[in-house]
């Protein structure tokens, strides 16, 4: 008996973000505050890596969310000792599902300055898990 083969996450198909109504703040809002931000990172379902690299970035931004020194591609390898490719691909998610902004949406990863951004949900999301652990 041979049965089916299962699911990878390659088979997944790709979230989008859902699009912005009159209510709900877009991606190109002002950068997120830290904190909050930290805080919907953690709570997300994101993959360990992704999540890791994002702390990472976070400790770059001050408390409002900029990042003056960018890290860049390589200084996120270094902070984190994960390989190029991984932190690639974690910086890519991360832009997909709208926790980053790269001002010119259609410049390289590796020389692009990176904002801070909660998509919508993630905030309200960061806080019921805050609420629950306490």
């Amino acid at each position: 008996m041979t049965t089916a083969a299962r699911p990878t996450p390659a088979h997944m198909p790709r979230r989008r973000p859902t699009p912005a109504t009159a209510d709900t703040p877009t991606l190109d809002s002002r950068p997120a505050h830290r904190q909050p931000w930290e805080r919907a990172i953690l709570a997300s379902s994101l993959p360990g890596n992704h999540r890791f690299v994002a702390i990472a970035l976070a400790t770059h931004a001050d408390g409002r969310g900029h990042i003056a020194r960018q890290p860049r591609v390589i200084g996120l390898v270094h902070a984190t000792g994960l390989h190029v490719r991984q932190v690639h691909v974690a910086l890519a998610t991360l832009i997909d599902r709208g926790f980053l902004r790269r001002p010119p949406a259609d410049s390289p990863i590796d020389n692009v300055d990176l904002v801070l951004t909660l998509p919508p949900g993630a905030l309200a999301r960061a806080r019921r898990a805050h609420q629950a652990a306490l």
